[in-house]
């Protein structure tokens, strides 16, 4: 199962997701943006998420469901560098 798959899978699934798995698979793919200080805020999102309890968790993590969207949708994949 490719990368883009699996978040498809958690998109859809999410209510139901098991976060831990959430979490892994927005870290994997935050090594796709583009610059090094999105990388940085994305991790730094994550980690909150990590440690929150497991109500704020859920909250936290559907906050980061754009991420999902964003590499779902293909447009990680293009380069443009007149962006």
């Amino acid at each position: 199962m490719t990368l883009v798959d699996e978040a498809e899978r958690m998109r859809s699934g999410f209510d139901s997701a098991d976060l831990d798995g959430f979490l892994d698979l927005v870290w994997r793919i935050r090594a796709h943006l583009r610059t090094a200080p999105a990388r940085e805020y994305l991790a730094g999102k994550v980690e909150a998420a990590r440690s929150a309890e497991p109500a704020e968790r859920r909250r936290l993590c559907r906050a980061l469901l754009p991420y999902l969207d964003w590499y779902t949708s293909n447009k990680c994949f293009i380069y443009n560098p007149h962006d």
